[in-house]
């Protein structure tokens, strides 16, 4: 059977850095980056904050293509965000449209043994690493007010997401982990995400 480890997090959480640590350890393994914006509609999107209904739609259904046309021979897969993609979709659309497209993830994956190595970092320390981000994402908007306006935007998606993460995290009938990584040095992160992959693979 075919282990998919799902990483996932919040903004900043570390998920990005974990998945790239796993890809250079474990070259032999199939490894999924995140569905996203930038690469489903534009690379110049200006994020998560800005995302339609309609977009984040596009972006759940090319994801479960991905989980599709995994091949069954595979051992490991390693993906980054994966069914996680609900969150954005029940705060962007709604409950019942997550629900729907819960089921079209979990069919999906079917046959699988999915495995979610879970980032917790709190809201106020993913706004502290996202904002010289967010600044440079703004910073060709000419009025100060509507570049303040931008920024409260993106705080407030993080602060609003935040309880949909952990929400979603208990409510999938996986095998799964929390790494906290608030505070953590990026050394001490990194040894966990090792720990736990090797004692689960």
């Amino acid at each position: 059977m075919t282990t998919l480890i799902i990483i996932a997090g919040p903004q900043s959480s570390g998920k990005t850095t974990a998945f790239e640590f796993l890809r250079k350890k474990y070259p032999s393994f199939r490894f999924i980056p995140e569905t996203n914006m930038y690469s489903v509609a534009d690379r110049n999107h200006r994020g998560a904050a800005y995302v339609t209904k309609e977009l984040e739609i596009q972006i759940v259904k090319k994801d479960i293509e991905k989980i599709k046309q995994i091949p069954r021979s595979a051992r490991i897969v390693v993906m980054e965000t994966g069914i996680f993609h609900l969150i954005y979709l029940e705060a962007i659309a709604d409950k019942k449209t997550a629900n729907t497209y819960y089921r079209k993830y979990t069919d999906a994956m079917r046959g699988f043994r999915p495995v979610i190595l879970f980032i917790d970092t709190k809201p106020a320390v993913s706004w502290k690493r996202r904002k010289p981000i967010y600044e440079k994402r703004t910073a060709g908007i000419p009025s100060v007010q509507e570049r303040k306006k931008a920024m409260k935007k993106y705080r407030s998606t993080i602060e609003r997401l935040y309880p949909l993460w952990i929400k979603w995290y208990k409510k999938f009938p996986f095998e799964k982990y929390m790494i906290r990584n608030s505070y953590k040095n990026e050394e001490v992160f990194l040894n966990e995400v090792m720990t736990i992959s090797r004692s689960r693979l």
